[in-house]
């Protein structure tokens, strides 16, 4: 969810609106094992969590060569129950120095983001009962000042605080039922909470000491079901979505006064608007860009006006995916490797960029300074976005 943790980038990418004249310059690549984690940008260096054979690995690259910097491995034993590949599902956060990963067998590891020396290492499954789930485990870690937070979903437990430089747990809220959102950080006036979509509903936390703030049941009647797209938190609201006959909603919460409670309320809820399956929308001037329906099934990239959910566009021309926002221009990467670019406009859906770059792939990207960090199952590659002004 980028550095914002809402899909936004701050940059001014400004391609230009005429399609021939914009293109990407392949700055390096590199091979890389199998799984769904997304790279990660931190300063001059590009991270990645994967899986070769036996192994999974977090290696730092240098962000302008490709460069190997360090490589951080330990013995995986996931196995995957439907025939998906064995790597891992989960992006790792980067804050303060450290890098922090989750595998989906509920390891979790504390690198020194310079280095790759390990600093400390927990197990999620055998010390809060983390449940594997259908897929593993697949929430990232949440970094909020010297917490790293997770959404363990385990049998004690629903979200999980560790201390940042210890591993050691600082709190464990009630359980809500097991999930793969990863948690968001919400800001509201001087108090830190976070929100998380899990299996029962809507989350909101005291993040110091993981009190409920409050709770909606917004809930699948089906069992086989799992909820994979992450609140997205905006100025004054929370959206969720999911599918499986969950659909979308949006709260609202006010900014307390002295002495008062922050209050939340759902504005509206519905089942055909922007059901999505794993990838969290984008938001721009009180709409939302994102993919609606099952990915198995097909889906259709759309736009929703916020504030009742009504649809603008849509369009079966960019196959599901996820998205970036830099400024007015939203880029996405599809699960089939075709890497789009396109105006934030609710009146229609106009590409500005349409690219084959990858093979299959249904990880996250990253984008930093006008470079594109993007893997598929085979490979991690690094573009730079150029209009013809600077070819």
């Amino acid at each position: 969810m980028g550095p914002n943790h809402n899909g936004f980038v701050e940059g001014n990418l400004s391609l230009s609106s005429n399609p021939k004249l914009n293109d990407t310059k392949l700055l390096w690549k590199t091979e890389v094992g199998v799984g769904w984690s997304s790279p990660v940008v931190s300063g001059q260096m590009a991270f990645l969590h994967d899986r070769m054979t036996n192994m999974e690995n977090l290696t730092a690259y240098d962000l302008d060569s490709g460069k190997e910097i360090w490589r951080f491995s330990f013995d995986s034993k996931y196995r995957d129950d439907f025939g998906m590949d064995n790597g891992p599902r989960s992006t790792p956060a980067v804050s303060q120095g450290v890098i922090v990963t989750h595998s989906p067998q509920g390891l979790v590891h504390a690198v020194d983001e310079k280095t790759g020396a390990l600093n400390w290492a927990r197990d999620l499954s055998s010390d809060f009962g983390s449940a594997k789930g259908f897929f593993g485990r697949c929430s990232s870690p949440l970094i909020i000042n010297e917490k790293v937070i997770f959404d363990v979903g385990g049998s004690t437990v629903g979200l999980v605080a560790l201390s940042l430089e210890t591993g050691d747990m600082i709190w464990g809220s009630k359980v809500y039922g097991n999930d793969y959102a990863s948690v968001s950080p919400l800001r509201v006036g001087a108090l830190q909470l976070v929100t998380a979509f899990m299996r029962e509903g809507l989350v909101v936390l005291n993040a110091s000491n993981g009190k409920e703030i409050y709770f909606d049941r917004f809930q699948s009647p089906i069992n086989a079901s799992v909820n994979a797209a992450s609140p997205l938190v905006l100025e004054n609201g929370i959206f969720l979505s999911s599918c499986y006959e969950v659909g979308a909603g949006y709260w609202n919460f006010t900014q307390p006064n002295q002495g008062s409670k922050i209050k939340f309320r759902p504005v509206w809820k519905g089942s055909d608007k922007m059901n999505c399956h794993y990838s969290t929308p984008v938001e721009y001037k009180n709409y939302l860009f994102g993919f609606h329906g099952r990915q198995e099934r097909g889906t259709s990239l759309r736009c929703i006006k916020l504030s009742d959910g009504e649809v603008q566009w849509s369009t079966q021309s960019v196959a599901n995916g996820h998205l970036i926002r830099v400024d007015e221009q939203i880029l996405t990467l599809s699960e089939k490797g075709e890497f789009s670019v396109f105006n934030a406009s609710p009146y229609s859906f106009r590409p500005i960029l349409q690219q084959q770059i990858l093979g299959q792939g249904r990880a996250h990207f990253a984008y930093s300074n006008g470079k594109i960090i993007a893997r598929d199952n085979r490979r991690l590659i690094c573009l730079e976005l150029m209009t013809k002004e600077e070819k």
